[in-house]
């Protein structure tokens, strides 16, 4: 007997046009995000062994479906530009502007598969939804006669006057109130704020802010007299000859380096706080807690070098030959560690892992590593070879994005 195909690694597996002779022949449908299947073709699954499927969705046969693998905003522009009637599978938000028609809407789509959230005006909610074949996230509604920005805002002075008094705004990004903007004028213009994304506001505008938002949000507020620092920032020696008495309030990680002086940083900064980890030399901690928050702020003491690895990297044993002593490890991407370094390696020059990212390693490590693991929001992972998937499987096809059968 012929051994049977597996199908595995498919964004999408478009099966409503598959035979039963094809079916037939497959043996396991392994990792894949949706299937899509017709009235015809439903009833095939149910004689298919199948592993870590997302979702199956029943589309009709001669539908023309068109992919999109991203947000997608429909308004009046985009559904005229066809002539024949959109079936849309979206994986992203669809954010629905105002001047979508109900008459233009059931003209011009046949149908879709959402698997995101569903942002429209409130009066063409009920027929979108009938459109969805499935929706695989929430419904959120907002007046018709609302502005919106389908897309990040930066608000100041200069956007609010473009405002009638009084209007519905609706954000489906992240916001941010940060510089150039007066509170008196977030009260005349706005009525009400349906804010979708994230929320970063200045602590002297967020009362106002707090006052328009429709619903329960919450929002980042960067403290009175701070600047803002976006992405990550490093604290040398040079750096900080260039500040004085600083308050700073950073977007991302905050690395102080081990050869910095005590009373440099005690002199440059006054305040600091963070969304991301600070990592400061044990050394310096003492200075460190006069200057921020411990408990409100995520902070990494370290020992040794301090290995930062923000991009893809591999630790392999010829980089402990030039480091003297213990390292530390701060893992923002993926860390490969490379099949020759030993675990007794591990344990004996490594202080601590802060795994924010992915470690891929072999079995044989992973005890070593969670030895040395200090903060935890990453995972290990020890992947299962090719070959071994090959020997266990037989013959495959996969590693689509779409594929066809």
């Amino acid at each position: 007997m012929d051994q049977k195909t597996t199908i595995k690694n498919v964004n999408i597996l478009d099966m409503r046009n598959t035979t039963k002779e094809t079916v037939d022949k497959i043996g396991v449908i392994k990792n894949a995000n949706v299937i899509l299947v017709s009235p015809e073709t439903a009833g095939f699954l149910t004689g298919i062994p199948a592993k870590n499927i997302n979702t199956v969705a029943e589309i009709p046969a001669d539908a023309k479906i068109q992919t999109c693998i991203s947000h997608v905003t429909i308004n009046a522009s985009y559904l005229s530009s066809t002539s024949a009637p959109r079936f849309l599978l979206v994986m992203g938000h669809v954010i629905v502007e105002p001047d979508a028609t109900l008459e233009l809407i059931d003209a011009k789509l046949e149908g879709m598969v959402i698997m995101g959230k569903l942002i429209c005006p409130e009066t063409v909610t009920g027929l979108l939804q009938s459109k969805a074949k499935l929706l695989m996230g929430s419904t959120t509604t907002y007046p018709e006669d609302a502005v919106l920005v389908a897309n990040s805002l930066v608000m100041d002075d200069a956007f609010l006057n473009t405002l009638d008094n009084g209007s519905q705004l609706v954000v489906t990004g992240s916001l941010r109130v940060v510089d150039d903007i007066t509170s008196e004028l977030i009260e005349q213009k706005i009525r009400g704020l349906h804010a979708h994304g994230n929320i970063l506001c200045r602590q002297e505008h967020a009362l106002a802010i707090k006052a328009k938002l429709v619903g329960s949000r919450s929002m980042t507020v960067i403290p009175a007299g701070h600047r803002l620092v976006e992405g990550s920032l490093t604290l040398d020696e040079l750096t900080l000859q260039t500040l004085e008495s600083e308050q700073l309030f950073c977007m991302g990680d905050v690395i102080i380096s081990a050869d910095v002086d005590l009373q440099a940083l005690d002199r440059a900064i006054s305040s600091l706080a963070t969304l991301g980890v600070i990592l400061c030399p044990v050394a310096l901690k003492d200075v460190l807690k006069t200057k921020c928050d411990m408990l409100d702020n995520r902070v990494a003491l370290y020992e040794g070098t301090l290995w930062y690895i923000d991009d893809d990297r591999q630790l392999l044993p010829d980089q402990f030959n030039y480091i003297d002593g213990l390292m530390t490890i701060v893992v923002r991407a993926d860390l490969m560690i490379g099949s020759d370094v030993s675990p007794e390696t591990i344990l004996e020059r490594i202080h601590k892992i802060h795994n924010l990212g992915d470690i891929i390693c072999r079995p044989e490590h992973v005890p070593a590593i969670e030895a040395r693991l200090g903060l935890r929001e990453g995972d290990v992972v020890t992947p299962k070879t090719d070959d071994a998937e090959s020997a266990d499987e037989g013959p495959s096809i996969g590693n689509a994005n779409v594929l066809v059968l």
